[in-house]
Formats: C-alpha cells, sequence, structure tokens
C-alpha cells in the first residue's frame, strides 16, 4: 500500500524535514534534481539538446538544478526563465546564480528549433487558478515542440488535489514526482497529462508526518496478500454467508453477477432472493447458491434469511417500484449486518433521502457517477471536479463508506480518508461488471475482512480481475462473465494479474493524445 497526498499535507512534510529537522531546502532541491536526472538516464532517449523551462518558485529552482546537473552530463542545455529577482524564493535566486557561473545559456524568449528533452518546471503543486496570458500560450507552445517531455513533481496546470486541468496543462511523457504520489496524478484528466510516474525518495519520509496521519492511499501489487487466508480445517461455514437482494423480472443477469462473484471470491454460502420468473436460469447457471423467491417469502421468513446472512448486498436489477421501497425500509430497519447498496437499492434512496438518516449500521454504497448525480443533485460535471471531495462529503454527511465508481474508483469513509484505485482497464465498462464488484467486497466481508477494508481493497481486486481478463479478452470482447474468471486468476496467481497492458500503461496511451 502505498501514501498518496494531496499539496497541502506535501507543503507539510516539506516544512517538517527543513524546520523540524533542520534539512536545508536547497539539500532537497538538490536532491529532487538528482532524482529527475536519474530517472532522464533510464530513458532510451537522446538527451544532446535540452530545454528546460523554469517558473520562479521552487519548481523553477528544481528545474535549474537539473539543467545544471544535465550539462555536467554532456547535454546541450538551454534554459528558459523570465528571471524576476524580486520574485523568485530565495532558493531559485540562489540557483539562478550558480547556474549563470556556469555559463549556461539561459533565455527570456522562447528559442525556436525541436529539442530531444523538454523539461517542464513552470508551477509546482501549490497552483490553485487558472494558467492565462502569456503562461498559458509558453505551455500550448510547448505542447506542440517535438521532443519526449519531463514534468519535474506536475505537469504544470495539473491540480495536485483533484486531476483538474487549470485552464490548460503541459503534457508530459515522464512526470517525476517527490516524496509521495500527488493525488492529481491518479485522477483523470491528471493522469492523462502525466504519462510514466516515478517517485522519487528525497529524505522526506514517514518522520516528516509527526502526529498528523496520511489521508489517502493505493493498493500495489504487492498487497495481493491481503486476501483472506484459508485453513487447512475449515468447512463452508468458516467463510461466511453472503445473501444477494437481486434480479426483478428479465433482470437475471445483476443477480447471477453478484452471487456468482462472491462465490468466486472465496465466500462459503451464497443466497439469492429473487423473482420467480429467474429461478430456472439461476438454478441451471448457479447450481451452488442457495435460492428463495419472493413469492415464497413472509415477514417471519424474510427476517429469518436477513438473521441467516453476514452480509447482505441489494439493489442490482431490483426495480424502483414501491414494493423495492419498501423491503430497503425494512432491510434498513431491522438488518443489523453489514449492507451493500448498488443500483436500484442508491435510486430508491436518491427518491428518499432520509432512508439513510440515523441508520446505526454498517452501509457501503456502490454509485457509478450517474448514481452519484442523483443521490446528490450535481452534475457528473460538476461530481468530475472533485471526486475524492465528493465521495467523502457524501461518506461524512450519511454515515455511509462511498465507492466512487469510475476509471479511477474512490472509497472514501466518513473519517475523511480514502483510496484512489490503480488496477483495472477500459474493458470494464460493461453491463454487469458492477454487478460483479458488489459480490466481490460482499465476499470479503462474509470471510472476515472489515467493511472499510473489504470495500477499498474489493474494488482493487476487481480491477485486477478485470486486468487479467483483458489479457486473455482484450479490453474490446470482454464481458462481465470475463471478470468473474478473472477473480480466479487473481485469486490463484496473486499479483501476476497486476498492472496488465491494458490497465497500467492505458492512461499513459490515452495522454499522449490528448
Amino acid at each position: 500500500m502505498r501514501i498518496l497526498v494531496n499539496s497541502k499535507e506535501m507543503k507539510e512534510c516539506d516544512n517538517c524535514a527543513i524546520e523540524g529537522f533542520g534539512v536545508p531546502s536547497l539539500v532537497l532541491m538538490e536532491r529532487a534534481a538528482l532524482s529527475v536526472v536519474e530517472e532522464i538516464l533510464k530513458e532510451a532517449v537522446k538527451r544532446e539538446r535540452c530545454l528546460v523551462v523554469c517558473g520562479l518558485g521552487n519548481n523553477g529552482g528544481d528545474g535549474l538544478a537539473i539543467a545544471r546537473l544535465l550539462y555536467q552530463k554532456g547535454s546541450r542545455v538551454t534554459v528558459f526563465c523570465d528571471m524576476k529577482k524580486d520574485k523568485a524564493t530565495p532558493e531559485t535566486l540562489r540557483q539562478y546564480e550558480i547556474l549563470c557561473r556556469y555559463g549556461i545559456p539561459v533565455v527570456d524568449a522562447m528559442p525556436e528549433g525541436d529539442f530531444d528533452i523538454i523539461i517542464d518546471a513552470i508551477f509546482g503543486i501549490g497552483l490553485s487558478r487558472a494558467v492565462e496570458g502569456r503562461w498559458r500560450e509558453l505551455i500550448e507552445r510547448l505542447n506542440e515542440k517535438k521532443g519526449y517531455k519531463i514534468s519535474v513533481d506536475i505537469p504544470s496546470g495539473i491540480r495536485a488535489d483533484t486531476g483538474q486541468v487549470l485552464g490548460c496543462a503541459f503534457r508530459a511523457d515522464l512526470t517525476v514526482t517527490f516524496a509521495y504520489e500527488k493525488v492529481g496524478l491518479l485522477l483523470s484528466p491528471g493522469a492523462l497529462y502525466s504519462g510514466r510516474v516515478a517517485v522519487a525518495d528525497i529524505g522526506i519520509g514517514k518522520d516528516s508526518w509527526q502526529e498528523r496521519k496520511p489521508s489517502a492511499f493505493a493498493y500495489e501489487k504487492t498487497d495481493v496478500r491481503l486476501l483472506p487466508k484459508r485453513h487447512a480445517f475449515s468447512n463452508k461455514g468458516s467463510y461466511g454467508k453472503v445473501l444477494v437482494i437481486a434480479g426483478k423480472k428479465n433482470m437475471v443477469g445483476a443477480a447471477y453477477f453478484s452471487a456468482k462473484a462472491a462465490a468466486m471470491t472465496g465466500c462459503g454460502l451464497v443466497k439469492i432472493l429473487t423473482a420467480e420468473e429467474n429461478r430456472v436460469i439461476l438454478q441451471g447457471r448457479l447450481p451452488e447458491a442457495v435460492l428463495e423467491t419472493w413469492e415464497e417469502q413472509t415477514e417471519e421468513k424474510f427476517l429469518e434469511t436477513l438473521q441467516w446472512a453476514d452480509v447482505v448486498v441489494a439493489g442490482p436489477g431490483l426495480g424502483t417500484d414501491t414494493a423495492v421501497g419498501i423491503l430497503l425500509k425494512q432491510l434498513l430497519e431491522e438488518s443489523g449486518k453489514p449492507l451493500i447498496l448498488d443500483a436500484d437499492a442508491l435510486n430508491i434512496i436518491a427518491k428518499e433521502p432520509k432512508l439513510l438518516e440515523g441508520h446505526g449500521r454498517t452501509i457501503i454504497i456502490t454509485p457509478h457517477l450517474g448514481e452519484m448525480s442523483r443521490l446528490t443533485g450535481k452534475t457528473i460535471e460538476e461530481l468530475k471536479e472533485d471526486l475524492p471531495g465528493e465521495a467523502l462529503a457524501f461518506a461524512r454527511a450519511h454515515n455511509v463508506i462511498c465507492v466512487l465508481k469510475d476509471a479511477r474508483t474512490v472509497t472514501a469513509f466518513p473519517d475523511g480518508t480514502f483510496y484512489i484505485n490503480t488496477s483495472g482497464n477500459n474493458g470494464m465498462s460493461t453491463a454487469g461488471a458492477g454487478d460483479v464488484l458488489t459480490g466481490v467486497i460482499a465476499s470479503l466481508i462474509a470471510q472476515g475482512m472489515t467493511p472499510d477494508k473489504a470495500a477499498s481493497f474489493g474494488v482493487f481486486l476487481h480491477g485486477m480481475a478485470g486486468d487479467a481478463a483483458a489479457l486473455e479478452k482484450g479490453c474490446y470482447s470482454m464481458l462481465a462473465s470475463d471478470i468473474l474468471g478473472g477473480i480466479r486468476q487473481v485469486t490463484k496467481n496473486g499479483d501476476a494479474c497486476y498492472g496488465a497492458a491494458y490497465g497500467q500503461e492505458q492512461f499513459q496511451e490515452e495522454g499522449s493524445r490528448v
């Protein structure tokens, strides 16, 4: 698992290292510059002619130091920097003075011609307003130039906390970021502008957090070890019971995908409560599951079924008629077990938001952006401006775990922490994929994983399954049933399925076309 930071957290870590531990700012700047040069040397690109474009903040100081180090490695370096000594930070001014003593050319107008490498050190993570005027013109001209493009810490014009483009942004092939990944490098569209992201150690570590705690995280391939352990002396009762309430007439697929995903992720028993019309299909396709229908239910039997389960999934393919609304209200009032609410359950809540008031139980919601729009009354465009912020606000306001599904799904908790998922691929943009996710999360809870961990890790595991499926099927032909097969591959082979070519490389490929 890795820590992610926003701009405020990173600045606090910087200040702690400098003021708290006495590490000179220039030392951190030199280490940052060295790390960028080391990454450049790893790349199979020419570096005979290099252009380094610097602003007047410390990001620009990093760039000036990088220019000097590249010059010392034998590159022909040109530095674009409109130096105004009264506006530059002390560290940047010092780096400028050192650079001038080496005789490295510094120009204040954009040089003509192409370069092998173009380095963006204009704006750092503190940028919060739109890039306009000559800066916008400069970045647009840099984007038009040929050459391998590198951003220092974050592409200039990308908001570090949300990934939003502030007017315009530099398009990088490589971003070397310092100490920790910035949230905005993982979210769209920031991820599309960042290219390959390398995280460099510059001497700011866990000690710099002091009494504070990180708020954002992401899983990595070694975290597959978090799968619940299986024991030699066990039986089906050892791995928990999942109840899936899903599927009205003609919506059998939603029930099937959720239930089968739960079973394939390792829970011991799955029961499906669905419409009578779905009986034959489900018993033929998933005979491992126990099946009950609405027509068989009495209030007493329904309460017994709820008591039987360790975790309940409700909503996929249920519809939004009055009977389903009554069912949902009863679930919220009667079930003391963790609830995973998806699809039509969320659409009912959008119409009756009071259902979530004072519920006093563990609830996980898994909305896609359309469902979240209905829940919040905000447009999808407004939600995309700050996915973590929107998920966190809803989680806090309603005391739920909010899994806000997108290309980079955000799982947010009422305590203000959140995860950004980096597994998965665009082949998972297919009907039924969300139903598979609810089953995965439910299964993890049934096997004893805490609901908060199951929600965030379940999203990661689901994405890994999608990556495994993409390797076998390709993204165009992928179906939700292929993701089910991917679950088998992931649970069998572990981290070998992480970072499939259709997954981790996807943002880099799409970024080159932005």
